[in-house]
């Protein structure tokens, strides 16, 4: 598949709708750019996880209070 899109003001430029149907993104992905050893560009979408979403996901070497951390997270205490 092939898609061109146009880079508009700013350099802002569209993901073109089969690109976003084919990996299910929406606003809650960021575009992750880098150029590789060819000099290629190469780009990978990751999602931004929510704090609810990452509770669980992932583990600590040491004990974590994960609600003062939440609410330390939603009052900008980090």
């Amino acid at each position: 598949m092939v898609s061109v899109t146009k880079i508009y003001d700013k350099f802002q430029t569209v993901i073109p709708l089969e690109i976003r149907n084919e990996f299910n993104l929406d606003k809650s992905f960021k575009v992750e750019w880098r150029i590789n050893n060819n000099g290629k560009v190469e780009l990978d979408f990751i999602k931004e996880l929510t704090l609810d979403e990452m509770i669980g996901k992932y583990s600590a070497a040491e004990k974590i209070d994960s609600v003062k951390l939440k609410q330390d997270f939603k009052n900008n205490n980090m």
